[in-house]
């Protein structure tokens, strides 16, 4: 199977958009927990609702370059989002709790296994088809 040069971009770009997701995703919980003592459970679940509108605008508007959909493609977003970040916070909250594993170890793993199960769905929400490089 060929990937195009289309395709390439939007991984390099979602990568770019995941990082910046990551170091909000973790930092911000690092933030609400050693500075502000915020309990571990809550700082999390805070930074998971915290990236959701900046997630929809890196991917609408960076990584896939999408201009069509509107508020349906916004509210088929907001859904799948919350689902994923309900699954992964789930996914941290077994890592933590049954598998006790530091909290910011739990994290990070967590995002990493969804990273690429979120592109394929948010490329397909997003259009379906691999938008011109430019």
């Amino acid at each position: 199977m060929r990937i195009g040069r289309e395709s390439v971009v939007q991984m390099l770009r979602f990568g770019i958009a995941t990082g910046i997701s990551a170091v909000v995703s973790v930092g911000f919980p690092v933030v609400l927990h050693e500075l502000l003592h915020v309990e571990e459970k809550l700082a999390v679940g805070i930074s998971q609702v915290s990236v959701l509108m900046l997630n929809f605008l890196t991917l609408r508007l960076f990584v896939f370059r999408a201009n069509g959909g509107g508020q349906r493609v916004m509210f088929r977003y907001l859904a799948s989002s919350l689902a994923f970040r309900g699954l992964e916070y789930l996914s941290f909250l077994m890592l933590f709790e049954l598998a006790d594993l530091f909290y910011l170890t739990a994290l990070v793993i967590t995002l990493v296994a969804w990273t690429g199960i979120k592109f394929l769905w948010y490329r397909s929400l997003f259009g379906g088809r691999v938008a011109a490089v430019g």
